[in-house]
């Protein structure tokens, strides 16, 4: 009789739940946990822990810091590049990249500058996908300001 609680199935999806309930642990505590803090709140045995730990570090899903003899455990909050785009002005370059990460979906907007034959990081923003909208709205109405309409004719006449 299967005890409440229990991981049932075969030994693969056995492992997999092992897998994610370690992951998700590890996400609910951003500020770190030992293998020991993890066997004893998971009541998952040491060697187990041990190895789920070398995955999640090996996929990137997790880091690790060593403080003395203690090696703690962090869940790796990078964002995941869902999807991007880019455009040139001249020497530089304009990424709109889709990313996510624990706290949600956002708009990554970075502008790059060619300095030889690398691309330099000169600026970025984020804005959440969910704010989007509202930053696009705002965007528009500055860009249609009179007062920028000003400024970008100034500019073209220093050009001249």
């Amino acid at each position: 009789m299967k005890k409440e609680g229990e991981i049932n199935g075969s030994p693969f999806n056995r492992e997999s739940e092992t897998h994610e309930k370690i992951h998700t642990h590890l996400k609910a505590h951003p500020r770190g946990l030992t293998t020991q803090d993890i066997e004893q709140q998971t009541g998952i045995s040491r060697k187990a822990v041990e190895k789920h730990l070398q995955v999640l570090l090996f996929e990137n899903n997790i880091y690790m810091k060593q403080v003395g003899s203690a090696r703690i455990y962090y869940p790796n909050h990078r964002y995941h590049h869902l999807d991007f785009n880019y455009f040139d002005v001249g020497k530089k370059r304009f990424y709109i990249d889709l990313v996510e990460n624990n706290y949600g979906k956002s708009l990554l907007l970075q502008q790059k500058i060619k300095e030889g034959d690398k691309w330099i990081m000169k600026g970025s923003i984020f804005i959440p996908l969910d704010a989007s909208q509202q930053f696009l709205k705002n965007l528009n109405s500055i860009l249609k300001s009179r007062r920028l309409k000003e400024e970008m004719k100034k500019d073209e006449n220093r050009k001249i």
